[in-house]
């Protein structure tokens, strides 16, 4: 992604962030409106409350797609210079997120129907190791591998371990390229 294209990007999320903010406040004002007006003049009861919870509805798409942009962006090494992509990336480093990666990972390698998925079983060694690896705190990950090691073991579009349409061989390279991304944590 080039300079330019962050820069609409950036604009972009921006702009949702505002509509967001904008349509739910004005949205929360109409019912409210639509609540005093019960008492004071009946007849704006009903339009200022369906108008509330169209506007209300309005902001929280612009909230899904602000999201949806950012978990899109997020694929992208280039984007993690925008502070929202970073800050979502984040998350998934956190050593709570890890272990439950992990464990979620042993609890595919524990079961025996899913053991006995060829995919699972092809990378058992493999995902033991990551689990490993994730549940090590002297180890560091990188947002954009975590984001990988999620949509690895969660997203069944994206995931060649969960998604039989998908290639078997990248279940091994995507892997790897997660524990790639464990580094050993700075000394403070």
């Amino acid at each position: 992604m080039h300079a330019r294209a962050l820069e609409d990007v950036e604009a972009r999320l921006v702009e949702l962030r505002q509509d967001e903010r904008h349509e739910l406040a004005l949205g929360a004002a109409a019912l409210g409106a639509s609540l005093a007006a019960t008492a004071l003049y009946p007849p704006l009861v009903l339009p200022l409350f369906v108008g509330g919870l169209v506007v209300g509805a309005r902001g929280i798409r612009s909230l899904w797609r602000r999201w949806d942009l950012v978990d899109r962006l997020a694929d992208d090494r280039d984007a993690y210079v925008l502070p929202e992509v970073r800050r979502y990336a984040a998350r998934d480093t956190s050593l709570t997120n890890r272990r439950s990666a992990a464990e979620l990972i042993r609890g595919w390698l524990g079961q025996p129907d899913l053991a006995d998925d060829s995919r699972i079983q092809a990378a058992a060694v493999e995902l033991q190791a990551l689990a490993h690896d994730l549940d090590d705190p002297t180890l560091e990950l990188d947002p954009a591998c975590a984001v990988a090691c999620r949509r690895l073991l969660t997203d069944p579009a994206a995931s060649p371990l969960l998604n039989t349409a998908l290639p078997r061989e990248d279940v091994s390279s995507s892997i790897a390229r997660i524990r790639a991304g464990l580094t050993s944590r700075a000394r403070s």
